[in-house]
């Protein structure tokens, strides 16, 4: 085990950003910690890189980390060459010759001004930075904002080799269905709290959806669409087993909106 998080809560004045919440990542896996904005994911993540004091729990980080926050800042008035340079100061067990190397593969000049780079191209430069490091864990905020398609399916291609080589991550991301190209375990937070947590394949075989007639309800599934004539839930398995299959996208969105009755 490389992380471990228990009982973690973190408080800003009354507002519960994280609210009791416990999970870990082991060697080599690919853990996503998914929710809305505001549901805490970035406070839990700050925490566990003591960017962040928390209000109670407790955390054991095991090794080095590496993180890719949410905010992509760098040196705007540094050239690209200069910011890795820069970083191989400054950073533990940099390898400024694969960052180099990284940013090339990337499409990014190193002669460039970072003041004269797209949102999307930060990042790229930012990930090469992280990827040069030599850590325990590979902490990634949104590591595919503002990347095409073909970028993020290389960026994503790279996150899993970060698990062949028996390195952990710990993942957030807005774009759930490259979530489900890359994690092996999954957490769904919303308002501080840890909804659904396990095994990627165990949750979406977990639950099955369910249609009924606009006027019904039902008090165990969670409500996923309504339409003018009828409502989509979702549900256990083991209540509904004549339920049919539900995605993993369904399978959130529901979770987060919560029952009907709450």
């Amino acid at each position: 085990m490389v992380l471990r998080v228990d009982s973690l809560s973190k408080h800003y004045g009354k507002l519960k950003a994280v609210n009791g919440i416990s999970f870990s990542v082991d060697e080599g896996e690919i853990f996503a910690l998914l929710g809305p904005n505001g549901a805490g994911k970035t406070s839990t993540i700050k925490c566990i890189l003591g960017l962040r004091k928390p209000s109670g729990g407790k955390i054991s980080l095991r090794g080095r980390a590496a993180y890719l926050p949410e905010e992509k800042q760098l040196y705007e008035n540094l050239r690209i060459w200069k910011m890795i340079k820069l970083a191989s100061w400054y950073t533990q067990d940099f390898a400024e010759k694969k960052a180099i190397k990284l940013a090339e593969d990337f499409g990014l000049n190193s002669r460039e001004k970072i003041s004269n780079l797209s949102h999307g191209m930060k990042t790229l430069l930012y990930l090469a930075l992280v990827l040069a490091q030599d850590a325990d864990i590979y902490i990634f905020d949104e590591p595919t904002w503002g990347l095409d398609p073909l970028m993020r399916s290389k960026v994503l291609d790279m996150i899993k080799e970060l698990s062949f080589q028996q390195k952990s991550v710990l993942y957030t991301s807005h774009i759930l269905p490259e979530v489900e190209k890359v994690a092996q375990k999954v957490a769904i937070m919303n308002k501080g709290k840890i909804l659904e947590m396990g095994e990627l394949d165990d949750i979406k075989e977990k639950y099955v959806a369910v249609v009924t007639g606009k006027g019904e309800k039902m008090k165990d599934g969670w409500l996923y669409k309504e339409t003018e004539s009828e409502k989509v839930y979702v549900v256990k398995r083991e209540d509904r087993p004549d339920g049919e299959a539900a995605t993993f996208e369904m399978i959130f969105e529901a979770l987060v909106k919560g029952r009907e009755d709450v």
